[in-house]
């Protein structure tokens, strides 16, 4: 398993455990942002395609991943603090999204890489 695939799964399994926060309790010790469901349907998609993309090897479905997570970013920061906010979220729920987006771009960047060194190697 290389570490595009490992990075992939760890993303996957990032924006899974973000939609626990769903069931988080609210607590005044402990506070976290309110996951709405839209953003939760946004991130089991990102997970769904970055799990495939990761058992596949595919760095096209890493770049969908990367294209979704970052559309839904930029998505929820226009209309953050607006109505409507049809994701509902944050600047939190951006900044997540924007970082499951970079990761995911990343891993495109460096799978392809790795695939045009192995098709021409030196």
């Amino acid at each position: 398993m290389s570490g595009v695939t490992r990075g992939g799964y760890a993303l996957a399994v990032a924006a899974v455990v973000a939609v626990l926060f769903v069931f988080a309790p609210r607590t005044d010790a402990i506070r976290f942002v309110a996951v709405t469901v839209p953003v939760v349907v946004v991130l089991l998609v990102v997970a769904a395609v970055g799990a495939a993309a990761s058992r596949a090897s595919s760095t096209v479905l890493m770049a969908v991943a990367a294209g979704i997570a970052v559309a839904a970013a930029v998505l929820q920061q226009a209309q953050f603090g607006r109505d409507p906010n049809w994701l509902g979220g944050n600047g939190s729920t951006a900044a997540f999204l924007g970082a499951l987006g970079l990761g995911y771009g990343a891993l495109w960047y460096a799978g392809r890489h790795a695939e045009r060194a192995e098709a021409h190697p030196r």
